[in-house]
């Protein structure tokens, strides 16, 4: 029983294991807050990574089936500022 995941690029470097897929095992119980910590991911880089199970968005609290697909994307957010002011 496993659940496969598969970390965006940018964050391959910063986990424990610096593999883009893990296989890691199902138990009753497991997050994907667990699969965060046990590749050591600091508090800060948690919350800037967005989840998603069997392309669905979810929390990281969100229980885990055996054979889910999980990705764990970085959660870009932000946008332009326009300066309505300036002249051309």
């Amino acid at each position: 029983m496993a659940i496969n995941v598969k970390l965006f690029m940018t964050l391959v470097p910063l986990s424990k294991s610096k593999q883009s897929n893990l296989s890691v095992d199902w138990f009753d119980g497991i997050t994907t807050q667990h699969i965060l910590e046990s590749e050591d991911f600091s508090e800060q880089d948690r919350e800037a990574i967005a989840v998603v199970i069997n392309s669905v968005q979810a929390l990281p609290e969100d229980p885990l089936n055996d054979g889910d697909q999980v990705d764990l994307l970085v959660n870009l957010q932000g946008g332009s500022q326009m300066d309505h002011g300036a002249s051309e």
